[in-house]
């Protein structure tokens, strides 16, 4: 619902207006309490630290395969539900609703019976930092593409199995960031959508990087495909640090350098084995996932703001 409200001279420089009595109302305020307010470039938001209602859900998961129960989960959880009782029809979802939960930081199941669960969050108030999480995930999908690359040149099978793992902490953490987008003002200042986006697609790179290591374990190595992943890791590098420090001139060195990946890309698709052909593929969705890292950023940079300065 959209207000117009004028703003009344209070004292020299101070401007006010008055608050919504209805939402006054259904919020129970009263004179002397607090309210946040959340500045964003072209808006002021304003909320109460007043604690709302828990968010709760009932749903039937019955007839889902296990994936998709698992992904709702993910969902509901994203969206801010405090409690979940899902009802379901097969052991093999019961499974995939229990083996999600660890990803989900702060839900417990709380009551099983034969054919529903009680999900439900032990602390609304969860003592963690958006942006230390969100340079947690960076960091580990990094390290998840230097792995690729160190422990295929030296045939270090476990290394690139175990990349499972830290792909599963990479989903934590980014599950965790987009709850609290959807449940906080905190972050409007930095383009929600956009950011709400860029962490979906940092999910994805995890997911695609877990299956480069997959395919690299039954491999041996590949002098052209060991290059491609060594560009690809200075690509990941560069569009991680533009995301915390624009400058211009990373944003063209990222755009050539993955210009100049996915060359190398091309060259080499139809020359390799199948196996090779399937880590080609991977490389490739990856490069692509990583270089939107940098165009979704390119907002950030003053000098395309339009801002005068």
């Amino acid at each position: 619902m959209i207000m117009k409200r004028k703003l009344v001279k209070q004292g020299m420089n101070a401007l006010t207006i008055t608050l919504p009595s209805e939402w006054i109302k259904r919020k129970n305020l009263k004179p002397g309490d607090e309210v946040e307010m959340f500045e964003s470039e072209e808006s002021l938001n304003i909320s109460t630290e007043k604690k709302l209602q828990a968010k709760e859900i009932t749903v039937d998961a019955s007839g889902l395969i296990p994936r998709l129960a698992d992904r709702f989960l993910a969902r509901s959880y994203q969206k801010g539900y405090d409690k979940i009782t899902v009802k379901f029809d097969s052991s093999e979802i019961e499974m995939a609703i229990k083996n999600k939960i660890p990803e989900l930081m702060g839900y417990e199941v709380l009551n099983t019976t034969k054919n529903s669960m009680d999900v439900q969050i032990i602390s609304t108030n969860l003592d963690l930092d958006f942006d230390t999480l969100l340079r947690r995930a960076f960091f580990l999908l990094m390290e998840m593409a230097e792995t690729c690359h160190d422990a295929w040149k030296n045939a270090d099978n476990k290394s690139l199995e175990n990349i499972f793992y830290k792909d599963y902490d990479v989903n934590r953490f980014l599950y965790f960031c987009l709850r609290k987008l959807n449940t906080s003002h905190e972050m409007a200042s930095f383009g929600r959508s956009i950011l709400y986006y860029l962490i979906e697609t940092l999910e994805d790179l995890g997911d695609e990087l877990k299956a480069l290591g997959k395919i690299l374990a039954e491999c041996k190595v590949d002098k052209d495909i060991l290059l491609i992943i060594k560009k690809m890791n200075e690509l990941l590098r560069m569009s991680y640090e533009f995301f915390y420090e624009p400058k211009k001139k990373k944003a063209v060195d990222a755009f050539l350098l993955a210009k100049e990946t996915q060359k190398l890309i091309d060259e080499c698709l139809g020359k390799k084995n199948k196996d090779m052909t399937k880590a080609l593929i991977a490389l490739e969705v990856s490069m692509r996932i990583i270089s939107h890292l940098t165009t979704m950023r390119l907002d950030t940079l003053k000098e395309l703001s339009g801002e005068k300065r």
